[in-house]
């Protein structure tokens, strides 16, 4: 699909430009993503050049939190990563969803007039 018809933008708040700015500058421009080394205890921050900024935790019922205590930059790399992962975590729950919903369309469950 290409940008100019994309209704991405319709979601964000009117000031997600400037909120982004000031995200951005905040965190100097760089990935602000915590990894662990190969030795799997020492912590850092990728702190490669960032461009995007995300949410850290999900909307809630649809409905952003672009507070800046919910915002961090990340490099695009980074933002894939973690996109795709809660991308893989919500399908998961959408076919538990479905699963259940399927159990109970089984005619021994439905209800029926009386």
């Amino acid at each position: 699909m290409a940008w100019s018809n994309s209704h991405r933008k319709d979601r964000f708040n009117p000031g997600w430009e400037r909120t982004r700015k000031l995200i951005l500058e905040r965190d100097h421009h760089q990935c602000q993503r915590w990894i662990t080394d190969v030795d799997g205890y020492t912590r850092h921050k990728c702190l490669a050049p960032a461009n995007e900024v995300d949410h850290i935790r999900r909307a809630l019922d649809g409905v952003d939190d672009d507070s800046p205590g919910n915002l961090e930059s990340l490099c695009h790399w980074h933002h894939v990563q973690k996109t795709a992962n809660e991308s893989a975590e919500q399908r998961k729950v959408n076919r538990e969803r479905r699963k259940e919903a399927a159990w109970y369309s089984h005619p021994a469950y439905r209800r029926t007039a009386s």
